[in-house]
């Protein structure tokens, strides 16, 4: 799936952006990952875009989210999206794990699932990668929770 620039940045503006959201339980969010994955799959088979967002009562709050997206920033940005693409460039549509939380040291985690072919061409690794990714956000959370009580 590639995108020319500016249209990416046009259909986000317009909400043409397939949006889901699911909600689990923050200690067995890993068992969410397949209907996660299912959802965002769904919606690259369509070719469109995604943002789906997993969500669980913590606290501190947490989100988790996948998107797809032209680079390694938010759909929240598409101001600095704009300014650092060329707006006639046709580029790869990637599909970005994001955690988001005010207890993260920048507040943000952003890391790349891989381009939509990718996921889509072998979706047991994106399974496992995202199972992997997530684990990883959960205990990085914990850490900084403990070492904050």
């Amino acid at each position: 799936m590639q995108r020319n620039v500016q249209a990416f940045i046009n259909d986000v503006t317009a909400d043409k952006v397939t949006q889901d959201s699911l909600t689990g339980t923050y200690a067995k969010l890993a068992t969410k990952v397949k209907p996660w994955l299912a959802k965002l799959v769904a919606a690259l088979n369509a070719d469109q875009l995604a943002q789906v967002t997993l969500t669980a009562k913590h606290e501190p709050a947490i989100s988790f989210r996948l998107e797809t997206s032209v680079i390694n920033l938010p759909l929240a940005n598409l101001t600095e999206i704009g300014k650092v693409t060329a707006a006639e460039d046709t580029l790869p549509i990637n599909v970005y794990m994001i955690a988001e939380s005010d207890a993260l040291p920048s507040g943000l985690r952003i890391d790349e699932l891989g381009s939509v072919a990718d996921v889509l061409a072998d979706q047991a690794n994106a399974e496992k990668l995202l199972t992997d990714w997530l684990t990883a956000q959960t205990d990085r959370l914990d850490q900084i929770t403990a070492a904050e009580a």
